[in-house]
């Protein structure tokens, strides 16, 4: 009987892992919609651009990069329990995916976290350059 209910947990836990797997890389489809989308914008702009797009911008990049950070967490939990299951089922080929640092996904949670950390700090900036509120550098 505990057979059968360790390969019910295996299967859910399969089913979460490639669901997260999926939702993870869609992300990254969505990162690249985002930031395409304002290259566009940018692109057939023809006057000076307001600091409120790279402040809307950085702001979605942070979005972004706390899904992937959720999606990522997520992901390590599930396939600790994957493991430990698949170990007592007799598969030992689930590989180990506990240490984030190892992640491809991760570093780019990083980046895209720093970039909108960035443009928002910039955008900020920028506004209070706009409205006289700091006096120019130069």
């Amino acid at each position: 009987m505990t057979g059968d209910r360790d390969m019910e947990i295996y299967r859910q836990r399969y089913e979460t892992f490639r669901h997260l797997d999926r939702l993870r890389w869609q992300m990254l489809q969505l990162l690249i919609a985002l930031i395409s989308g304002t290259a566009l914008v940018l692109k057939a702009t023809t006057g000076p651009i307001g600091c409120g797009v790279f402040s809307l911008l950085g702001i979605a990049l942070v979005l972004v990069a706390f899904v992937m950070h959720r999606i990522s967490s997520g992901l390590r939990k599930n396939g600790r329990v994957l493991q430990q299951i698949g170990r007592a089922l007799g598969d030992h080929e689930i590989p180990d995916i506990s240490n984030p640092w190892h992640s491809i996904a991760h570093w780019l949670m990083l980046l895209v976290g720093l970039a909108g950390i960035g443009l928002a700090v910039w955008s900020g900036w920028c506004w209070l350059r706009d409205t006289n509120a700091i006096p120019p550098l130069m």
